[in-house]
């Protein structure tokens, strides 16, 4: 059962600058357990610099699967966090650390999970934040808040391992099943053309309103059946629209 959780972890670092930060995760996620490493865009890989520094944990590495986009990286997954250091302008419901580890891990026994971190100079832009469930920040002391990738990945490492070994459910963290990145993707491509085909949308600013409906959606915390309901609703419309 703890294997499995763990196995369906994803961590997902998204267009990392230095190769030397993918082999030190690399080392971080194995020493608490997690396997699957996704990376997305990175700038340097594969690397010598990240086989050295991930020292025992070059195997991590060897699976790692390469994405061209951080969408095509998180399709399957049902539910993920973003960690990031500050607030952006497209906000997500936040959590600490525990918390997160409470939601990947009671995710992981419904599906594929991720967590994932941006790049070193600038973090996650708003664009990626669009595809994740909720946001993550490590607390720092005020004086000097920066933390080096590897060294967020290990603690938040830590803390799935911790609640996955403490024997605590925290299985009733999603009573019902959430959507697929893939599924809500969907539904808000389906949205955005039943709003444009009645009228709602302009043809030539639909970016904004699409954004206010995504955060609605993200504060609702859909489930996966109830994104299908609003699915139908919206092929009724267009079927009425049609006729």
């Amino acid at each position: 059962m703890l294997n499995d959780r763990l196995n369906n972890i994803r961590i997902v670092l998204v267009r990392t600058f230095h190769p030397g930060n993918i082999g030190s995760a690399a080392r971080a996620m194995k020493t608490m357990g997690l396997t699957d490493m996704a990376l997305v865009e990175p700038r340097d890989f594969p690397s010598t610099e990240a086989t050295k520094m991930a020292a025992g944990a070059g195997d991590i590495l060897e699976k790692a699967s390469v994405y061209t986009s951080l969408y095509d990286a998180l399709r399957d997954c049902r539910v993920v966090v973003a960690s990031t250091a500050r607030e952006r302008s497209y906000d997500l419901p936040a959590m600490n650390p525990e918390q997160c580890a409470s939601a990947l891990c009671c995710g992981a026994t419904k599906g594929q999970v991720a967590l994932l971190f941006g790049p070193e100079r600038m973090g996650l832009s708003n664009e990626d934040l669009k595809l994740a469930n909720y946001r993550v920040s490590i607390p720092t002391h005020p004086y000097y808040s920066s933390l080096n990738l590897a060294a967020a990945v290990q603690i938040l490492c830590y803390e799935i391992l911790k609640q996955t070994e403490s024997g605590q459910s925290n299985d009733d963290f999603f009573i019902s099943e959430p959507p697929s990145v893939r599924e809500r993707e969907l539904f808000y491509q389906h949205l955005e053309e039943t709003l444009s085909e009645s009228g709602f949308i302009i043809k030539n600013h639909p970016g904004d309103i699409m954004l206010k409906f995504r955060r609605l959606f993200d504060r609702a915390e859909l489930t996966a059946e109830e994104l299908n309901i609003l699915r139908g609703a919206l092929a009724s419309v267009q079927r009425r629209d049609a006729g």
